[in-house]
């Protein structure tokens, strides 16, 4: 949705979309879209079947493990704008253009899907179809922790975003990423945290809380066992 926001339908599951977020699906599958307002812009940017097909066999990978909805990226929201600014240019320097731009986005969700492909090998299922679905599963659980990492958040939450067992969710994630849900929190925060620590000037106090950390404490003694030095220390240095 460039503007406003609409319920997209993909098979029997419906999303509710705006700026923040894009859905990705395969040909095969049925797309119903509602919009409640007039007023509201979507976007929907169709890829040719025959060079989907022509650069997947080339790559031997598979969009199946993104179907679903994404996080939006500001280079992709970028993209997505300047292509619905061109319209029906007849110009042949924006049409070469914009048909570069569009194989260039294919090529980042080909490369985001044998990515996928490769990490979801590390479930302990057979089954294709179950491995696809848990880790489409286990990948929405992760956007929505770089979403709220900030709050306080509990296994039971982020097994709900999921929507699996916690002690499934559990085992199951461990599997996949090779850590815990709860050290992925953490990880988050501290990458947050020296990020703010190095192009602002807020106080380290205030982005002890920003980040999600319970106390100074906590936050410094895990800051310094990660990267070897105090939040204070890290940046003076």
């Amino acid at each position: 949705m460039l503007t406003g926001s609409g319920r997209y339908g993909v098979n029997r599951e419906v999303s509710t979309l705006d700026s923040s977020r894009y859905l990705l699906i395969n040909e095969d599958s049925l797309l119903s879209v509602h919009l409640p307002h007039p007023d509201v812009q979507p976007l929907l940017l169709f890829f040719r079947a025959d060079m989907v097909k022509d650069a997947l066999t080339r790559q031997q990978a598979d969009l199946c493990w993104l179907e679903r909805v994404h996080p939006m990226t500001s280079r992709l929201h970028e993209r997505l704008e300047w292509l619905a600014q061109l319209g029906n240019s007849c110009s042949s320097f924006s049409a070469l253009r914009a048909d570069a731009m569009v194989r260039d986005i294919l090529q980042e969700f080909i490369r985001e899907a044998i990515a996928a492909d490769r990490v979801s090998e590390r479930l302990p299922v057979t089954r294709r179809s179950t491995r696809i679905e848990l880790y489409k599963r286990l990948s929405a659980a992760r956007e929505w922790i770089l979403a709220n990492y900030p709050a306080v958040i509990s296994l039971d939450a982020m097994a709900e975003s999921a929507m699996m067992n916690p002690q499934h969710f559990l085992r199951m994630y461990r599997d996949c990423y090779g850590i815990t849900p709860h050290q992925f929190v953490i990880d988050v925060r501290l990458t947050v945290a020296r990020q703010l620590l190095t192009e602002t000037k807020q106080p380290v106090s205030a982005i002890c809380r920003q980040t999600g950390f319970e106390s100074f404490s906590s936050f410094s003694g895990l800051f310094r066992q990660r990267f070897g030095v105090s939040p204070s220390a890290y940046r003076k240095k």
